[in-house]
């Protein structure tokens, strides 16, 4: 027999947690019949026993007309016959006689059957008004007070615990329970409903605070022990763990994205007194409390993440439907069956203390959670002051938090409230409400982990390819070398940078967009603290990207350019005077200087293609401006089902970190891939080609350009004319230019028969000592000289310099010098796909064809375009994220970029003047 008691008692816990983990049918006291009554602690209809009948609202079973009640099991009371002669009272809780022979009392008066002191009169009833500690009901009755007479204690009140605890651990104490907590108590343990439902809210008035016996909570722990209405229900006391909330199978529903799914949610609503006012939707309890025009479904469209916050008044939590009232919240839905069913919501309350330690909050550990089902929005009535400042302990955020299934699409555990307490004195108060939806997200760490562990080393290895060739193109003897070292720490800062912004930016894009698009749900935005790793990256890629452009700029700004004269010198014949020659004097002849007016245009020409770009950096803000603000783009990245931005309300609906980013970056490059494409195939197809028109300009002026971007590697444009020269007056060049198109020439290409003239070049080292011989010569001073006489010595030099420099090179591309030459080859496409010679050029060079023209545009920002752009997009991208201002985040890119770009140009132009050893003053 023990042994059977014992494993009774271990499996009610077990019946108990298996009836827990259950959803229930929705029901509610209207599907009741008339026989049945509402149980609303198990949320069904029973029928009434014995002889007992539905009350009047059906929320319990009541005696008949002819009975009293003797006492209350719960909902069910214990009924007996009054004898004949006698009537029940109006409580039905005695039964009465009359004095006059008949009760009927006038609409103006009152059935009396007791004295003053509560007892019955022995003389029996009367009609009359009611006496002191009762009051009269809608009914015209006298019925006892009960808990609502504060003066009656039925236990010692010092004996119980009455005080509440603050946010900051103050403890105050509460004239509201020191009043009601022994009567209700009393009441409770007679098994009294009501006054075990008025415990419940005075345990969640007092934070759900364990350890003492005599608070609330402790009281109501002590009765449950004998009595228990929540039994075989959903306890309004008890607290649990975050286990409550891993439950996949509690609710059977479905979830899609489409513009009619919305969830819904109950509210159970109780007044502080214990009586349960029903069940209300969230139309009649509104948690939206800034403002009566907003729509009170919005916040639970399936999938919208809601937010909304604002300062209020105190008076705007006057609202009946609040005051002195407490609530438990049920989700809605509708099972694979079509059944409509209720699950019971946990509360994440903030208030709730264990050990003296607030732990509920929602960036505390999960595992030291403490989930409770009763809770209450404000609280203005329960403590007592010594001064006039009235104190109002109220809801500050409520959040409503859905956590999406990790393997099932559209299906999710139970959902749970949020709710952080304030206590002010404040007339102004903050408030805000949050819906927001939650999935595991070891999954996207999980990818995360794999992508960065493939990436990474990918850009390790490319890093080393570019360290290799750049070390190959400098003509280092050792592959590994403290310079080539230090360069591929420079490369790998750049492309870590691409690496993190393409990442990071197409997960950004992918999530949001997904998201937005999907139906049955897969993609969920990412966490607060994934985001802010996420927005940590993009940092990263900003500053990794800042130092990319600094080394690409500067590589730029340190090529060697060199313009080479093919013009001839011209015979001049003259006498010793200096007079033309007659017929009769002996002749003379003497060398004209070649003019070097097409140097200088050149040289200028140049100079002015540095800064030239695919995209205009004003053009994308002003367009980033238009789309983002006037025509609402930004309200892509409201995070809601669909692609509607201008049918939703930006000032509710959440637009995260992630889903910024992903628009903002989206957008930008969208922009900037449209000026791209239009400018490449529209403008310099049909408009204008700077670079193509550059190479004709060189032709026609006679000077081809050799550009070394590294110390045995560049670019050349061979700008030889067909013609032989390019000094010629007007007349001189319109036939030129007649000739070249009737085919009356020879070609304009370095190669016989070809019209090409664009070549990448690898360079021996013997070139490159000659060089740098010839350019040392334009760097030696003269000691002693100042002023205008050093700068004619320094010009002399310079002088002398750049003729030797241009004997040189012409020589070296017509194949003059027996140790220093050169081939002509196209481009293998594996070295097109590394960017890398595979072929030794140390003792003969390589002059590789560039068949499109264009390979020279890496000299200047044309071709190192994306550098710029992706720096701009993610210092805008930054700035707008931090500030949420995008004139303010254009603003700063633009002053950004103008100002490395003012001073890339002043350097660029000094390093092109000592290189090409040019007259500064003609270099504009």
């Amino acid at each position: 027999m023990l042994n059977y008691v014992i494993l009774s008692l271990l499996c009610i816990p077990l019946i108990n947690s298996q009836f827990r983990s259950q959803n229930i049918a929705f029901t509610t006291a209207e599907n009741c019949t008339r026989i049945q009554y509402f149980n609303r602690i198990e949320l069904r209809c029973e029928i009434c026993p014995n002889s007992t009948i539905p009350s009047d609202d059906r929320l319990s079973c009541r005696c008949s007309e002819e009975q009293r009640e003797l006492s209350r099991n719960g909902f069910i009371p214990i009924c007996q016959d009054c004898t004949p002669g006698t009537f029940p009272s109006p409580d039905q809780s005695e039964c009465l006689s009359c004095q006059n022979g008949t009760c009927e009392c006038s609409p103006s008066s009152i059935l009396v059957y007791r004295d003053t002191a509560g007892h019955l009169l022995t003389s029996g009833a009367f009609c009359d008004s009611c006496a002191r500690g009762f009051f009269r009901n809608d009914d015209r009755e006298c019925t006892r007070c009960g808990n609502s007479c504060p003066g009656i204690n039925f236990t010692n009140s010092d004996q119980v615990y009455t005080r509440i605890k603050l946010q900051n651990g103050v403890e105050m104490k509460s004239n509201y329970i020191e009043n009601h907590l022994s009567s209700e108590t009393k009441l409770c343990s007679e098994r009294n409903i009501q006054s075990c439902e008025a415990l419940v809210n005075m345990c969640a008035l007092q934070n759900f605070e364990y350890g003492s016996p005599l608070n609330a909570c402790g009281l109501l722990e002590n009765i449950k022990r004998s009595f228990n209405p929540w039994q075989n229900a959903w306890d309004s006391l008890a607290t649990t763990d975050d286990s409550e909330l891993e439950k996949e199978n509690v609710i059977d529903h479905q979830y899609l994205f489409k513009d009619d799914s919305y969830f819904e949610l109950f509210f159970a609503r109780y007044d502080v007194n214990g009586t349960f006012d029903g069940f209300f939707t969230s139309e009649h309890i509104d948690l939206l409390l800034c403002g009566d025009s907003l729509d009170p479904f919005a916040p639970f469209l399936f999938g919208r993440r809601f937010h909304k916050e604002c300062k209020i008044r105190k008076t705007s939590f006057n609202d009946p439907s609040l005051v002195r009232k407490f609530f438990e919240a049920y989700l809605k839905f509708t099972d694979e069956q079509g059944r409509p069913k209720l699950y019971p919501m946990h509360v994440l309350n903030s208030a709730v203390r264990t050990n003296g330690q607030l732990l509920n909050f929602a960036n505390k550990d999960r595992n030291r959670w403490v989930l409770t089902r009763r809770f209450y929005l404000v609280d203005d009535y329960s403590m007592r002051f010594d001064n006039s400042s009235k104190l109002m302990r109220f809801a500050a955020k409520v959040g409503i938090n859905v956590v999406f299934q990790k393997e099932r699409d559209g299906y999710i555990n139970p959902p749970y409230l949020t709710i952080e307490y304030d206590d002010t004195t404040d007339e102004i108060l903050e408030y805000s409400l949050d819906v927001i939806y939650h999935k595991d997200p070891s999954g996207y760490d999980q990818k995360l982990i794999i992508a960065l562990s493939i990436l990474v080393p990918l850009s390790l290895f490319w890093s080393a390819l570019c360290s290799y060739s750049w070390g190959r193109r400098h003509g280092k003897p050792s592959a590994v070398d403290a310079s080539s070292i230090l360069y591929f720490f420079v490369c790998e800062v750049s492309v870590l940078g691409d690496v993190f912004f393409a990442l990071f930016g197409l997960i950004a894009v992918w999530i949001t967009f997904a998201y937005k698009n999907q139906t049955y749900v897969l993609y969920n935005m990412l966490s607060e603290d994934q985001e802010r790793a996420l927005f940590h990256y993009i940092i990263a890629a900003l500053v990794l990207k800042f130092f990319g452009l600094l080394f690409t700029m500067g590589a730029l700004v340190f090529q060697e350019t060199f313009f080479i004269d093919w013009e001839r010198q011209k015979l001049k014949q003259t006498d010793e005077h200096g007079m033309p020659l007659s017929r009769d004097l002996s002749k003379s002849s003497e060398a004209e200087p070649v003019v070097v007016w097409r140097t200088y245009l050149i040289a200028n020409e140049w100079n002015e293609l540095q800064q030239y770009r695919k995209t205009s950096l004003a053009l994308q803000i002003i367009m980033m401006i238009l789309l983002m603000e006037y025509f609402q783009v930004k309200n892509y990245a409201l995070v809601e089902p669909g692609f509607e931005r201008n049918d939703v309300d930006a000032s509710t609906t959440l637009s995260t970190l992630v889903s910024s980013l992903a628009v903002t970056v989206f957008l930008y490059l969208s922009l900037a891939l449209a000026q791209v494409i239009i400018r490449v195939l529209v403008v310099e197809r049909i408009v204008t080609d700077p670079f193509h028109n550059f190479v004709d300009l060189c032709s026609v002026s006679n000077i081809s350009v050799l550009s070394l971007t590294h110390s045995l590697y560049g670019y050349y444009i061979h700008g030889r004319s067909v013609h032989g020269k390019g000094d010629a007056g007007m007349s001189e060049m319109n036939e030129f230019l007649q000739r070249e198109r009737n085919n009356l020439c020879g070609f304009r290409g370095l190669e016989t028969n070809s019209e090409l003239q664009t070549f990448t070049v690898n360079l021996p080292q013997l070139f490159r000592s000659k060089y740098d011989e010839i350019s040392a010569i334009s760097k030696q001073t003269t000691s002693g000289v100042v002023g205008h006489e050093a700068v004619t010595a320094r010009m002399n030099s310079t002088v002398e310099a750049h003729s030797q420099m241009n004997s040189f090179l012409k020589k070296f591309v017509d194949h003059s010098i027996t140790d220093i030459d050169y081939v002509v080859r196209d481009r293998p496409v594996l070295e097109s796909v590394l960017d890398m010679e595979m072929s030794d050029s140390s003792v003969t060079g390589t002059f590789t064809r560039d068949p499109v023209e264009i390979a020279y545009s890496k000299c200047f920002v044309y071709g190192n375009e994306w550098a710029w752009s992706s720096f701009e997009c993610l210092t805008l991208t930054v700035f707008y994220l931090w500030t949420g201002s995008i004139y303010l985040a254009g603003a700063v890119v633009y002053l950004i970029s103008h100002m490395i770009r003012l001073v890339f140009g002043y350097l660029s132009t000094n390093h092109l003047i000592k290189t090409s050893l040019v007259d500064q003053r003609f270099l504009v």
